[in-house]
């Protein structure tokens, strides 16, 4: 028979978060190797162009990912993990649904912000304005990003690895799901539009994170939070 979840020593919580964070970021590596093969074809001569701007995209994007949690997700494992170690659970679901409501209002101002200076960073990059739909559809992104960082962050304070590296693999595989039959589709299906299918191609950041917050709720309603 399985353990119970409760029964686990400290040890083999440990050694079953190891065993979930290695295929997570092992499954995560895979596509993203596997993705670009495919993604260059259909680019086609478009290839160079699409790449520079997905790039361009997601070096903005990665920034503001960045100062969107501000190490909150990291904070909120520790002070998760400090209370449940003095068997002080209601503090800890005080504090975790503090913090969620504090997630939402940071996911929609740095999403705003990111929006709005959409042109601004077009400009300073050079790009002119094909930036512009590729920052927009990457802010959406950013709605859900602080959100989903820390209630990884909870399920880190609980010792819980599973819950994160599943919702990292359902990110994953639907991110490069989209990808491919949206470039697909606009490529060879449909106008053969190169900056639609990249700005598809960058929205599948947000359609990722859905699936990865369908996942982290699932494990957060059996957790009873």
């Amino acid at each position: 028979m399985s353990k119970n979840r409760n029964d686990l020593t400290q040890e083999e919580l440990m050694l079953q978060g190891t065993v979930w964070s290695t295929v997570s970021n092992f499954t995560s590596r895979l596509l993203g190797v596997i993705y670009v093969i495919p993604w260059f074809m259909w680019m086609g001569e478009h290839a160079t162009q699409a790449n520079a701007l997905f790039n361009m995209g997601y070096n903005v994007y990665a920034y503001f990912l960045l100062i969107s949690t501000t190490g909150l997700n990291v904070a909120i494992a520790k002070q998760v993990a400090k209370y449940n170690s003095m068997e002080q659970e209601e503090h800890s679901y005080q504090l975790i649904r503090g913090t969620l409501k504090l997630m939402v209002v940071l996911g929609l101002m740095f999403s705003a912000i990111m929006y709005i200076t959409a042109p601004v960073f077009a400009k300073l990059s050079g790009s002119d304005q094909q930036l512009i739909p590729i920052m927009h559809s990457l802010s959406l992104a950013v709605l859900v990003f602080p959100t989903m960082s820390v209630i990884r962050g909870i399920f880190q304070g609980y010792n819980n690895l599973k819950p994160s590296a599943l919702s990292q693999i359902a990110e994953q595989i639907i991110r490069v799901i989209w990808m491919l039959s949206t470039t697909f589709a606009i490529m060879k299906l449909g106008s053969g539009d190169y900056l639609k299918a990249v700005t598809q191609s960058t929205f599948a950041a947000f359609i990722g994170m859905i699936a990865s917050m369908a996942v982290l709720i699932y494990y957060l309603k059996q957790q009873g939070l």
